[in-house]
């Protein structure tokens, strides 16, 4: 994640839709350290967050996040919710939110998920499946029994964030996410993607059936392959199918949404500013990340009005 392209989105409002929220990291307590380099950030516009201090956001700010949720009576739904609500025609809740977390890193299971069982409020928990259990990129991840008693408790629902194609390669253009130019994922990613849809195999013949091989033979084959594996891979240790991709960095296009498509996916998910809507459909479904910079205000602006007495509400709600 590169928080000089990403954290900064222009307006965190909506006008109509659901909005899609993104978490990644979190952290159990503020030190004075910290705070002084959110406020250089927040109100001076430094850039002295390193880049998990960036992407990582107060426990304690989660919760009022969720406990405003709770005392404005703003529903939490899921993607598949909203997506089936938009197929049968079915209006949706006028304040909505659907709750979205990267990377599926140590303290989504240890910070997170007691919150969201305290206030029985589910969140999509988007995994890098090839990487669970391992220190990867600086990041302890959650091991196979921590992402399957999430899953069990059916408060989160595990997802894909690819299997080893979160990674970046230099290409004409400059440096890109490794699955826009599929012909520059190196060899040994391809051959450990193959091994573990070969280890797979009734668990990628029941996601997609017998003739996966004649999925794609073109010019996307290394990232067919590559979520394969992971739809696999989450089939195989939870048991449970996962319906929706999030692709690394934020954003793919249609080609690649397209491969998502054939491999079995109901919609992606990108982090373009806008809200889930009947007009952009579940394919590059948009989400407003939070970061160590996002205010109280920021999430607020997301909701439409309802009356005097709710803001009264949420007022009392900050501690």
């Amino acid at each position: 994640m590169d928080q000089m392209d990403l954290g900064d989105q222009g307006s965190f409002g909506g006008t109509g839709g659901v909005p899609v929220i993104c978490y990644h990291y979190f952290r159990a307590r503020f030190d004075p350290g910290y705070l002084a380099r959110v406020a250089g950030s927040v109100v001076l516009g430094l850039p002295v967050l390193n880049e998990r201090e960036f992407w990582t956001l107060p426990i304690s700010e989660f919760e009022h996040h969720l406990r405003y949720f709770r005392d404005n009576d703003i529903q939490v739904l899921t993607l598949d919710e909203v997506a089936d609500a938009m197929k049968q025609d079915v209006p949706l809740p006028r304040r909505a939110v659907v709750l979205t977390i990267d990377d599926a890193e140590h303290s989504a299971y240890t910070l997170a998920f007691p919150l969201l069982r305290k206030y029985r409020m589910r969140a999509h928990l988007f995994v890098p499946t090839a990487e669970v259990g391992r220190s990867w990129a600086g990041l302890e991840m959650c091991n196979w029994e921590e992402l399957s008693a999430m899953q069990n408790s059916g408060l989160v629902i595990l997802d894909s964030h690819t299997n080893r194609e979160h990674f970046k390669v230099r290409a004409r253009r400059g440096v890109e996410p490794v699955f826009w130019n599929p012909e520059l994922v190196p060899q040994t990613v391809k051959v450990a993607n193959m091994k573990d849809i070969n280890r797979l195999q009734p668990e990628v013949k029941t996601l997609v059936g017998p003739q996966w091989q004649q999925l794609d033979q073109g010019r996307f084959r290394p990232v067919t392959g590559d979520l394969l594996a992971s739809r696999a891979s989450i089939l195989h240790h939870t048991g449970a199918v996962s319906r929706w991709l999030a692709w690394p960095y934020g954003y793919g296009n249609g080609d690649l949404d397209s491969v998502a498509s054939r491999t079995g996916f109901s919609g992606t998910v990108s982090l373009m500013a806008r809200t889930f809507s009947p007009a952009t459909g579940p394919w590059h479904v948009g989400r407003f990340t939070v970061t160590a910079k996002t205010t109280r205000e920021r999430i607020r602006a997301l909701f439409p009005a309802t009356s005097s007495a709710a803001s009264t509400v949420a007022q009392r709600a900050d501690p």
